[in-house]
């Protein structure tokens, strides 16, 4: 298996999709790649704010970049609502990258389009801009393409496919970049990226390549695979299944000598579940590590596989059937049982394993609160940020979570949708962040509001208001003839 490259998301800046005009962020360890081009770890990145505020905006703007970077198109109808109307929703990401042979600081910009008629989303250009490591970060490099083939007039008009580039001297050292034709047109039907393809990938790299193929091969080849095989979103999706207590979504990375199992398992709580073998086998000894760390945060509890039976499918794969159940205290039983809490920390706990102990991981999750008792959140995510190697985002409303955490891994959504994302200033290190966030709700003091507070005292009498509706008649623009007529109607 070849030698993974550490990836590792240090910025994002976000316009027009959803309630955000404008957002920028910068993660826990931007500074530290700017300065030294070093990854510390504890890069645990919390983002807080009202509801409405942009907070899920972010995770789902990752979804997107790792749909994009896996080399697949945008899913229409999970997205189809995010996108204005008659703006392009841009997006740009900074990452560093750090091979066995040098080290990268790689910005990737690109804009999309909803198409309502045709029912996709576009990727109308993209930019890649990339520094190398000597001393300090050496000159930019730059390439930009923008797809002409979403238009049918230009495939029909032979238009041609063109990389451009500030330095054109770049351009003319990637030898691909002049027979991208059929690439692109491809790349206008499936909707994805010309960049973050296995054929635009392949073509790249080859023993002859020269030096600036080579470091272009080495970066888009490190993006792709880290979206394939070291990057999660979970989505707040995954609640859904959990409360209706259908299956418990596990979030799994796993690791062996000749492949890398990504992505998630869903385990049925209620009957049993059909996997195949070699699948069974991974989920044996995912169970096995969940066990371990599980005994740590809820010590009488653990998980059970039942292996029910297994047999060769109609397509010549040896599958087992199997089913999950909890023991706790030394009773077996249906873990549909349990609280959604422990579902909640179940279904993340293989991914955060891998986050603990691996460098190269990112896992992003939407509201980790979810369910699960404050204080224990508190201690685990305390735990990682002190020994966590990996990087983790994650949205939550619980402040207890703040008070382990430094203020370089606390993000602040704002009431500003073209500031929509702010580090807070002024805390000192005796200060206690959770008491410092709640005092910056009241007084303010920032650089951005991140709390509408002018309606609160109006509740009570808005409460009162809608009681009272609900006694009196509304009309609705009706003749008090035809009210009277339909007040009989209906009681006779």
């Amino acid at each position: 298996m070849r030698e993974k490259a550490l990836v590792r998301i240090i910025e994002m800046t976000v316009r027009n999709f959803k309630n955000v005009s404008y957002g920028n962020i910068r993660y826990y360890n931007r500074s530290n790649v700017e300065n030294s081009a070093e990854i510390n770890q504890g890069d645990i990145n919390g983002i807080y704010g009202a509801n409405g505020s942009g907070k899920t905006a972010v995770i789902e703007a990752l979804d997107i970049l790792q749909h994009i970077l896996s080399g697949e198109s945008i899913p229409y109808s999970d997205y189809e609502g995010m996108f204005p109307d008659d703006k392009d929703m841009q997006m740009e990401t900074v990452f560093f990258i750090e091979t066995k042979e040098r080290k990268f600081k790689v910005a990737y910009e690109l804009r999309v389009r909803k198409n309502e008629e045709e029912r996709r989303i576009q990727i109308q250009s993209e930019c890649l801009r990339y520094w190398i490591r000597a001393r300090t970060w050496k000159e930019k490099r730059e390439i930009f393409f923008s797809n002409p083939f979403y238009n049918l007039d230009n495939v029909i008009g032979n238009e041609q496919a063109k990389v451009t580039s500030s330095n054109s001297k770049i351009v003319d050292e990637i030898r691909y970049f002049k027979s991208l034709q059929n690439l692109a047109v491809l790349c206008a039907q499936k909707n994805c990226s010309l960049f973050f393809n296995k054929q635009f990938i392949k073509a790249l790299y080859s023993e002859n390549s020269n030096e600036e193929e080579h470091r272009l091969s080495s970066i888009v080849r490190s993006l792709f695979d880290f979206a394939y095989t070291s990057f999660q979103v979970v989505k707040v999706n995954q609640l859904g299944d959990n409360y209706a207590n259908k299956c418990i979504p596990i979030n799994i990375h796993e690791e062996s000598e000749n492949e890398i199992l990504q992505g998630c398992i869903p385990l049925l709580v209620s009957g049993s579940g059909e996997f195949p073998e070699d699948i069974y086998l991974r989920l044996v000894k995912i169970i096995e590590a969940i066990n371990i760390a599980l005994k740590a945060i809820i010590p009488n509890l653990k998980l059970k596989l039942h292996k029910i039976s297994e047999e060769v499918n109609k397509d010549g794969i040896r599958v087992v059937q199997a089913k999950v159940s909890s023991v706790r205290d030394g009773k077996e039983f249906s873990t549909k049982y349990e609280s959604a809490g422990i579902k909640r920390i179940i279904s993340l706990l293989n991914y955060l394993i891998s986050l603990y102990n691996d460098p190269a991981i990112c896992l992003v999750v939407d509201e980790l609160d979810a369910g699960i008792f404050e204080y224990l959140l508190g201690e685990l995510i305390g735990e990682l940020s002190e020994g966590a190697k990996g990087q983790l985002i994650f949205t939550s409303h619980n402040l207890r979570i703040m008070e382990k955490l430094d203020k370089r891994n606390i993000i602040c959504s704002t009431i500003n949708p073209f500031n929509r994302y702010i580090s807070l200033t002024g805390i000192e290190k005796t200060h206690n962040r959770r008491d410092f966030y709640i005092r910056t709700l009241i007084l303010g003091g920032q650089k951005e509001r991140i709390y509408d507070d002018t309606d609160l005292q109006d509740i009570g009498y808005a409460f009162s208001k809608a009681g009272k509706a609900e006694d009196s008649q509304v009309n609705l623009g009706f003749s008090s003839e035809f009210l009277e007529l339909l007040k009989e109607n209906t009681l006779s």
